[in-house]
């Protein structure tokens, strides 16, 4: 991926993370979830999320959540 179309990627993280809170706090939870998985996507294609982030968020989605 070349850094232009890596630039305009990261540019739609922050809408992304808008979109998600306004759903959650509208209560529409389960599409936040989906919105997150988009976002987890996008950073993993742009090699931008730590393995700790990953399988934290393994965790979360499989219910096994460690506080």
């Amino acid at each position: 991926m070349d850094e232009l179309s890596a630039r305009r990627l990261r540019n739609v993280l922050p809408v992304l993370v808008e979109q998600r809170n306004l759903l959650v706090s509208g209560g529409v939870s389960f599409a936040g979830h989906l919105v997150d998985l988009a976002i987890m996507q996008l950073r993993l294609s742009l090699h931008e999320i730590s393995e700790d982030e990953l399988s934290e968020f393994s965790n979360v989605l499989s219910g096994e959540r460690r506080d």
